[in-house]
């Protein structure tokens, strides 16, 4: 019982904590909805609902992959380096939004969603070894960035 309580807890805590940078980063961005509106979107620009849908969804996911992940039975220094690179990505994630949105910095934007989108790459195929679950669960994550990438593009063009 000690042992799924522990990754009960961890899933909580770090559903928390992922949900809370997402959050943050949102928050810091000012109003997205009405600057995402404003904008000229590139076709199969998404309505600004399905935003508030899946970014719960993938942060949830992020979380439960970082938990399994961390109760998976690699070694300590294998590990660090996955939540390195899970600290990595969630740090570009939540910068990504603030450049984009309150700095109208279309073009850094898509550097570091490229960015975002490589760590987030390589965090699949570092954690693919030792938990094939933790790795699936953020390929939901990885095509999404994929799309923002492309939206991105199309936004930095447009505007």
């Amino acid at each position: 019982m000690k042992k799924e309580l522990r990754f009960v807890l961890t899933f909580l805590g770090l559903l928390v904590l992922t949900e809370g940078i997402g959050a943050l980063s949102a928050y810091l961005a000012g109003d997205i909805k009405g600057k995402y509106l404003a904008l000229e979107l590139p076709p199969l620009s998404p309505p600004t609902w399905v935003f508030g849908i899946a970014w719960p969804l993938l942060y949830a996911l992020m979380a439960l992959s970082l938990t399994l992940y961390i109760g998976c039975g690699v070694n300590r220094r294998r590990k660090q380096v996955g939540i390195s690179l899970f600290t990595i990505q969630l740090f570009l994630n939540f910068l990504w939004s603030i450049i984009f949105f309150a700095g109208g910095l279309y073009w850094v934007g898509l550097v570091v969603i490229i960015l975002l989108d490589l760590a987030v790459a390589a965090l699949v195929i570092i954690v693919r070894p030792h938990s094939l679950w933790a790795s699936r669960l953020l390929l939901p994550y990885l095509v999404w960035l994929l799309f923002a990438t492309y939206l991105t593009v199309g936004v930095a063009a447009y505007n």
